[in-house]
């Protein structure tokens, strides 16, 4: 469900950059300014607000569609997925559960040395969307927090990592962006009533 070897090179990129820079980056670093930005997935209308310009990547693997939105940070990175389920049926969730082991095992493929793994995962519920949601640990101090949205014929997921010294930036970040999300307007899912002769 998530491909993200590209989150996985920006989040390292980003990481020795602050390990370089003794996890302080410099007034001219390109991440000391940031500017939060308003970022809208066209084909599903969904918007979310990243700490600046995102890298988008589009895929498109057994018949579901994907757009990747992933913004390098002084910690690390931080991005957002949109996936695309065509003709899904309204009442057939998106399994989260597996949307997640392929996150981190997607996250793992780029670098066995930085490998994560996710803890304190719990589900949940929000605007009547089913969410689950965990925090991310791994290799050389890095830490992380990943959200999976089943948004009915979208799945959204958000995900931050960076490195534990900076856990308040990441914690924040990862936050203002769940804050920020804003969904069209979607009929909660509902499974059929069996048709009542009289």
């Amino acid at each position: 469900m998530v491909r993200l070897s590209r989150f996985h090179r920006l989040a390292l990129l980003t990481a020795s950059t602050a390990v370089i820079t003794g996890g302080v980056l410099s007034q001219g670093s390109a991440f000391a300014a940031t500017q939060w930005q308003k970022i809208t997935d066209s084909p599903s209308g969904i918007t979310v607000r990243l700490p600046g310009k995102p890298v988008v990547q589009k895929y498109s693997d057994h018949g579901v569609n994907s757009r990747d939105y992933v913004v390098p940070t002084g910690y690390g990175a931080l991005g957002f997925s949109v996936f695309d389920g065509p003709g899904k049926a309204p009442d057939k969730p998106w399994d989260l559960r597996t949307g997640l082991k392929a996150a981190v095992d997607g996250y793992n493929s780029g670098d066995t040395s930085a490998r994560l793994h996710s803890t304190d995962v719990h589900a949940g519920t929000k605007d009547g969307d089913r969410y689950l949601e965990a925090r991310l640990i791994g290799a050389e101090g890095r830490v992380g927090h990943i959200r999976l949205v089943d948004h009915g014929k979208q799945s959204i997921v958000v995900m931050t990592v960076g490195t534990g010294r900076q856990r308040a930036a990441v914690d924040r970040d990862y936050r203002q962006v769940l804050d920020s999300i804003k969904t069209p307007h979607h009929a909660p899912r509902q499974v059929a009533e069996p048709a009542v002769s009289t």
